[in-house]
């Protein structure tokens, strides 16, 4: 609170004390006193008000800028009430009531919210650990019948596999500092784990996989990285152009290891490439080719900026998509 302020606050108090003392002096003046001790006692009355507006100017601005001081440095916004001491002046104390009252409700809210979001999270985790079971209860029936349709059928129980664990790792993914662990690992061995994952459909994709320089080593949660390397696979089956290439290449650079995943599909056009990244974004290939829901790679993109790393497409209508993925040499996550 600057001095300007509030002595625009004051100028009714200023205006009424004014004219009080112009009343007083009248007053005295009708008693005959002397003119000398009118304005002695004018003199005090305007002194003492004067310093019980700079005690008062004083008090105010130290409280306020103390909390406004502590508000500042707090990360959890919420906890203001509880930390700021009580004033001692009346309006002040008002202010306070009203933050405390209205910080309780708020912080009520946010309890509740976060016991629902709880609930919600533990219930889509059971829900993907029993919906398995049946999976797996497909898989073993068709291992023991032959069927010409059994490619197929199991390219399409893969298919429910995915969109189960897309669900799972999108519960988790709003906790994700709850439930990783950063190792040192070489990339050719998520690589292989996610392509072995969805061998099935690139088979039936006849695909033609080719691996370089994966045998360099990055630092992260490899369990993370092979699910957003199975999401950059399974969009390229999606959105593939004849028989699918795909190559996944590595190159150490200045601060860092850059992963390449790149496809000779139908590509991205210019006007979609920068929102394929967007929560729900499914852009003109996935109107047309496919039955998207454009969680795949806002899921990457958000798994990846919680692991501290950076990831970016480059592609070209009909030409193919390369995915940039890049794993700093020091690792900084959820900041």
């Amino acid at each position: 609170m600057s001095a300007l302020q509030f002595l625009q606050e004051k100028q009714v108090s200023f205006l009424l004390n004014a004219l009080s003392l112009c009343i007083i002096s009248f007053m005295l003046f009708l008693f005959d006193l002397p003119v000398n001790l009118i304005i002695l006692i004018n003199t005090v009355s305007i002194f003492f008000f004067l310093c019980n507006v700079i005690f008062e100017y004083y008090r105010m601005k130290h409280y306020y800028g103390h909390l406004m001081a502590i508000f500042e440095q707090l990360d959890e916004k919420t906890l203001i009430a509880d930390i700021v001491q009580e004033p001692t002046f009346h309006s002040g104390q008002v202010f306070y009531s009203i933050l405390k009252s209205a910080t309780k409700v708020m912080n009520d809210r946010i309890s509740s919210l976060k016991n629902s979001q709880q609930e919600y999270y533990d219930y889509i985790e059971m829900w993907v650990h029993e919906v398995k079971t049946p999976i797996t209860a497909l898989r073993l029936i068709l291992e023991n019948h032959r069927t010409s349709e059994k490619m197929h059928m199991q390219t399409e129980i893969s298919k429910i596999e995915g969109y189960v664990e897309q669900a799972l790792y999108y519960a988790r993914s709003s906790t994700l500092n709850q439930d990783y662990r950063i190792e040192t690992f070489p990339l050719h061995s998520v690589v292989n784990k996610a392509v072995k994952s969805l061998s099935l459909t690139l088979i039936r994709a006849s695909a033609q996989i080719n691996m370089d320089q994966l045998n360099l080593k990055v630092t992260s949660d490899s369990k993370w990285i092979i699910f957003i390397l199975k999401q950059l696979i399974d969009n390229s089956i999606k959105y593939q152009s004849l028989s699918l290439k795909l190559s996944f290449t590595a190159e150490k650079i200045a601060g860092g290891t850059i992963l390449r995943v790149y496809d000779n599909g139908i590509g991205i056009s210019e006007a979609d490439l920068g929102l394929i990244f967007k929560k729900g974004f499914t852009g003109i290939n996935g109107r047309n080719r496919a039955k998207s829901t454009g969680m795949g790679l806002y899921l990457c993109n958000n798994l990846c900026e919680k692991l501290g790393l950076s990831i970016k497409a480059n592609s070209q209508k009909d030409k193919g998509t390369e995915i940039r993925i890049f794993f700093p040499d020091k690792l900084n996550t959820f900041d």
